[in-house]
């Protein structure tokens, strides 16, 4: 009887700590923001942007996000508004790997590159399609030649021709 009273009491002590904690995290420990929480936000986005990472750039965006720029370009002004997925969907059109054929003695690689920027979402498109070469020498990857095929400026998304 008092082995079972025992457990008990034990069982009430824990779920008295897990709640205790999940009700600090809830109001307290989870919804803080320091300038270190910033600091550190803003170190993980440059690097998932840098990296190209555009999975790890929409995780990081808020359910409710709303993004807006005004562009200013030769006296017109343009304005627009994404909401999450309108984002996350035009992160994942930066950049796309074709193809990579690595060569017979695996030093060098060709790579089929297109890469997309998009100033202000529909207000101006950047875009590119390239042929890199890169070589790998005491350890570094570099890129020793850039064919770009084709640069194309312009107001209406598409796709650029190889």
């Amino acid at each position: 009887m008092r082995q079972c009273k025992t457990k008990n009491t034990r069982k009430v002590i824990l779920l008295v700590i897990f709640f205790s904690i999940a009700g600090w995290w809830f109001t307290v420990g989870g919804r803080k923001m320091s300038e270190e929480h910033v600091r550190g936000f803003y170190r993980d986005y440059e690097a998932a942007t840098l990296s190209l990472q555009p999975e790890a750039l929409c995780n990081m965006l808020d359910d409710r996000f709303a993004g807006t720029a005004i562009v200013s370009m030769q006296g017109h002004i343009a304005s627009t508004t994404q909401d999450k997925a309108e984002t996350c969907e035009s992160r994942h059109e930066q950049y796309a790997i074709h193809s990579i054929t690595i060569s017979p003695n695996r030093r060098s690689a060709t790579v089929e590159i297109s890469t997309s920027l998009d100033v202000g979402g529909t207000i101006m498109q950047i875009r590119s399609h390239s042929k890199d070469t890169l070589v790998r020498q005491n350890g570094l990857v570099r890129m020793q030649h850039d064919a770009r095929g084709s640069v194309n400026m312009g107001h209406e998304k598409g796709a650029v021709p190889p």
